[in-house]
């Protein structure tokens, strides 16, 4: 089970071979080659480096969750609206927060759908399952970091089912609209409303994905969820994406968070008040936490789970992104 600790200075060397498996792991090198990742002797950072490319698709280039500057205006136009209506009539606060005590505990409903090839191939155990749900509350709970907040939020396993589809494994580019995997998959296996978490293991085959989620004001109930690829479940082979953060990452935008680098260093970033502005640039795949990119105050946050770092990394969400997490919910979701 992850542990979450970031490993020592002294250990961080390591070697990654890249060749057929490198798709699978969302990043790309000329066939053949190695990707060497040495930790700086400084002892200002003593975190993994990220490969480059290491959570988008290889294919487009881009993140299903990245989000253009007007796309993420409008979600946030959404979102004060309903929560404008929700403080309005008693259910929230004038700050956006639960009445009746922020961290009042909420427990999310969770299925998770483990789709495999015909022969069994790609088949995630129902114990990495568990763990995997263990390391998102581990997260949600503020227990990987001392800098991490305490979310309201926590996952309880409802039922974990087994599919055998080869078309399904092979899950191909989650395009809008298209009549692909994602609404076929989802749309027979989804379980429950807004308020019910839907995990879907699969391959992401030619597509080069760790995975993607749906925001909570986008799109039909049906296709509601977060898609992993399965080696990055814990105990998986995707390392250093295979501790289980991936998950953690996904759901956070499943609530409504948006990438640290959001906007770049250009306001209003992430729409989220204590996380620096980070340049939407390679750095964003660094652990370097010597990083600044941005002249607003505050070093580059490359601890944070909606940051492009690796699993040994990444380790807290800020006091705000808990906050929008909980209007986001009352407002879409609750």
């Amino acid at each position: 089970m992850s542990t979450f600790s970031r490993p020592s200075a002294k250990t961080l060397t390591r070697t990654v071979a890249v060749a057929a498996t490198a798709v699978g792991l969302g990043f790309v090198a000329p066939a053949g080659s190695v990707v060497s990742t040495t930790a700086a002797a400084d002892a200002a950072s003593d975190c993994i480096t990220a490969p480059a490319d290491a959570r988008t698709s290889h294919r487009s280039g881009v993140d299903p969750n990245s989000v253009s500057a007007a796309q993420a205006a409008s979600m946030e136009r959404s979102l004060n609206a309903k929560v404008r209506k929700l403080a309005a009539s008693g259910v929230l606060a004038r700050n956006g927060t639960a009445r009746g005590g922020r961290h009042k505990i909420i427990k999310i409903k969770t299925y998770v759908h483990v789709i495999t090839k015909k022969d069994g191939t790609g088949r995630v155990t129902r114990n990495q399952v568990r763990k995997q749900v263990a390391v998102m509350n581990k997260a949600f709970a503020g227990r990987t970091s001392a800098d991490a907040a305490n979310t309201p939020f926590r996952f309880v396993l409802k039922g974990t089912d087994y599919t055998r589809n080869n078309d399904w494994y092979d899950w191909d580019y989650p395009e809008p609209g298209a009549d692909n995997d994602d609404r076929k998959a989802k749309t027979a296996l989804h379980r429950g409303g807004w308020d019910t978490l839907n995990i879907y293991t699969t391959n992401f085959t030619d597509v080069g994905l760790l995975g993607y989620a749906n925001f909570p004001d986008e799109g039909k109930l049906a296709r509601d969820g977060v898609v992993l690829l399965n080696e990055t479940l814990p105990g998986g082979s995707a390392a250093p994406f295979n501790e289980g953060d991936t998950g953690t990452h996904e759901v956070g935008h499943w609530l409504a968070l948006f990438h640290t680098f959001e906007n770049g260093c250009k306001r209003p970033g992430d729409y989220v008040k204590d996380t620096p502005f980070q340049a939407d640039g390679d750095n964003i795949f660094s652990c370097d936490e010597s990083l600044d990119t941005c002249k607003q105050p505050g070093m580059d946050p490359v601890h944070n789970f909606m940051s492009y770092g690796d699993d040994p990394c990444l380790d807290h969400f800020t006091h705000g992104q808990e906050r929008r997490m909980t209007k986001a919910w009352f407002a879409f979701r609750a």
